[in-house]
């Protein structure tokens, strides 16, 4: 699995659908708002732990960066596909660790294309977040539905499900699921979610799991931008229609 692509968008299109909607008059003020989460995920039985830093704007940046609490290490951002005003560094594999990443408030410098400077602080601690595990997989071939059931994190915000195939190719991204319902359904003839492309019979593909947790200050205004932590657990399948 790709994951410095998979967990660079992990939640990315919620986040900024809410952010923008907080900035309707295209006259303000040049605008920031900064985001460090962190990612857990198993490799070969062992967890690990990485940082994910983001920059939001009302418009699009020139260049933004992270200064982090321990280390002081300043990391550069970069312009997120597809999207003109964020601004994001996701981990690589190789940046991935069994350590506790670092905790504190990380300083943020976002810089416009006019010049203009702000400036962003984004206090975090680390708390492990449980995964949920997928323990089963059913599909109703009548009505062409496949159903996917989890254990219930009592810590968490929400969950999200993805499928991808064999090439690390995303197929399918579900809506997200609330805290309180350990269920999903995937079909092609019912909106569960957003189909990139089409599955195929008999084909092996790859679901991912992730438990999300938003900060403890986080309200229903701005959630878009106050992730915390997320873990990512996953299972293979075989598609069966």
């Amino acid at each position: 699995m790709n994951w410095k692509r998979l967990l660079s968008n992990v939640l990315l299109v919620t986040m900024i659908l809410g952010f923008t909607s907080c900035f309707d008059d295209e006259e303000e003020a040049f605008s920031i708002e900064a985001d460090v989460y962190y990612i857990n995920k198993l490799v070969d039985g062992e967890w690990m732990h990485g940082t994910t830093y983001y920059v939001y704007g009302n418009e699009s940046m020139s260049s933004a960066k992270v200064t982090t609490p321990v280390t002081n290490e300043t990391i550069e951002l970069e312009a997120a596909a597809a999207y003109y005003n964020v601004m994001v560094n996701s981990p690589a594999q190789e940046d991935y660790s069994v350590n506790i990443p670092e905790e504190g408030n990380f300083q943020f410098e976002a810089t416009n294309q006019k010049g203009e400077v702000l400036y962003s602080t984004d206090a975090q601690e680390f708390v492990n977040l449980e995964g949920a595990e997928i323990d089963s997989i059913g599909f109703d071939n009548n009505n062409f539905l496949m159903y996917v059931t989890w254990n219930e994190i009592e810590e968490s915000d929400g969950y999200y499900l993805k499928m991808y195939d064999s090439s690390d190719e995303l197929v399918f991204e579900g809506y997200g699921v609330p805290s309180d319902e350990t269920e999903f359904i995937i079909s092609e003839y019912y909106s569960t979610g957003n189909w990139i492309k089409d599955p195929v019979e008999g084909d092996d593909y790859e679901l991912l799991l992730q438990t999300f947790v938003y900060d403890d200050d986080a309200t229903n205004s701005n959630l878009a931008y106050n992730i915390k932590e997320v873990t990512v657990t996953d299972t293979m399948i075989n598609w069966d229609f």
